[in-house]
């Protein structure tokens, strides 16, 4: 490291002692903390200098208070873990009491210019990115110091406490009131500065965690729905074809600006994740029904019919603890609904038009279409142009005209997912 860093580092680095785990919350405040407590210290030693030459003697006592005051902070701060709150409670109550002492020793009196020193440092909260922001912290800071200090200098008729030539009083006084707003702006800046590193820190931190969380739960539901889906004679492949059918055709709505009232980036997000769970409720089919490979009767068709019940039901009990309730509300309507026809002949209920939610919709499409392209122990694979034949022909009977529309406007899209994940 070159002696510049060392230096740069030596004011505002953060002591070692924060990478340890109870101590590292608090680095991002310790860091601005030793950058204060050195300026301070390098502050009040040149005091120290100029009223020794000035034979300012109480200027001189209070001013050596403070540098051995700064120096035991700078120690404590680098090598005793915790030190920085005594510190800093002890170092605001010191610069009450130096500003009490500043103002008897400068002759003072009190005014309404001290409402500009909070002034300054609000301004420092103006924290939007942009020049203009920027300029207009720094007009705000300037405009309030030359006015603070014009107004002490020249509209207070003060006596110091100490004998000095009246020139030499003002240039004090004036150069003790820019350091020392100086000096605190720039703390008072790196402190929200730090919090905000720590805050995007943290809001990465969760973010990474989300999606992790996300992720695992993404792989759980498509694992959980491969496995139900296997249990009649289909393969995985049918819930990954299923679930990019859904995606393709809810991003082709979107695109169009279709339901813009409805499918918004959350709505279709939760479509894309409910799709592998349409069909959940066929675990509670007996095998001998879900697998038949003959013409089903009309009872073992009914207890079929149910697998939309029970699958809306499973997800009641099952994720109930999922805090999504959005999520939720779509995935039981996808498994509840997507055997509901638009015309009303649908089941379980008969419903019809826009009384079948948008997302049960979507779902029918693609689920109808890969159960005609999908070779089954109990059916043969039919060509995927005779499908989209028979779902144009189905438009505004068993589909949503919109999304029949959408459907066939993405075709070989969707022909290219059945090529790419077939049996």
């Amino acid at each position: 490291m070159s002696e510049t860093n060392k230096i740069i580092n030596f004011f505002t680095g953060t002591p070692s002692y924060n990478n340890d785990k109870d101590y590292a919350d608090y680095a991002f405040y310790s860091a601005p903390l030793n950058m204060f407590f050195l300026a301070c210290l390098l502050l009040h030693s040149a005091y120290l200098v100029i009223f020794s030459l000035f034979k300012a003697p109480l200027m001189l006592m209070m001013d050596g208070i403070c540098v051995v005051l700064y120096t035991t902070f700078v120690i404590l701060l680098r090598h005793f873990k915790g030190s920085w709150l005594p510190c800093t409670l002890v170092t605001a109550f010191e610069l009450f009491i130096h500003q009490i002492c500043a103002v008897t020793l400068f002759g003072l009196s009190a005014g309404f210019q001290y409402l500009l020193i909070p002034l300054m440092f609000m301004s420092v909260f103006i924290r939007k990115k942009g020049a203009i922001y920027r300029y207009l912290r720094i007009i705000i800071i300037l405009l309030a110091s030359c006015t603070f200090i014009f107004l002490a200098v020249y509209y207070n008729d003060y006596k110091p406490q100490y004998s000095l030539p009246y020139e030499y009083n003002t240039i004090l006084l004036i150069m003790n009131c820019i350091i020392s707003f100086l000096v605190t702006a720039v703390f008072t800046s790196r402190v929200i500065h730090s919090l905000d590193a720590k805050r995007s820190q943290l809001d990465t931190s969760v973010n990474q965690k989300t999606d992790e969380i996300e992720n695992m739960q993404n792989q759980i539901i498509i694992s959980f729905a491969n496995i139900i889906e296997a249990r009649d004679g289909s393969t995985g492949k049918h819930v990954k074809r299923t679930s990019e059918y859904v995606e393709a055709l809810v991003k082709e709505l979107h695109r169009n600006g279709d339901f813009q009232d409805i499918l918004d980036e959350r709505y279709m997000h939760d479509v894309m994740l409910s799709a592998p769970l349409h069909d959940i409720g066929k675990i509670t089919i007996p095998d001998a029904i879900l697998t038949k490979a003959g013409r089903l009767t009309q009872n073992e068709f009914e207890i079929i019919k149910k697998h939309t019940i029970n699958g809306k039901e499973i997800i009641e009990q099952s994720m109930s603890d999922i805090e999504n309730e959005n999520f939720l509300k779509v995935a039981k309507s996808v498994a509840l609904y997507h055997h509901e026809c638009w015309d009303g002949s649908g089941y379980p209920y008969g419903i019809k038009g826009d009384e079948i939610p948008l997302c049960a919709r979507i779902m029918t499409i693609a689920d109808y279409f890969d159960a005609l392209v999908a070779k089954r122990s109990y059916k043969a694979a039919l060509p995927t142009s005779v499908v989209f034949d028979n779902i144009e022909e189905q438009r505004g009977k068993k589909f949503d005209p919109v999304v029949t529309d959408a459907f066939l406007r993405i075709r070989d899209q969707i022909d290219e997912i059945a090529k790419a994940n077939a049996d």
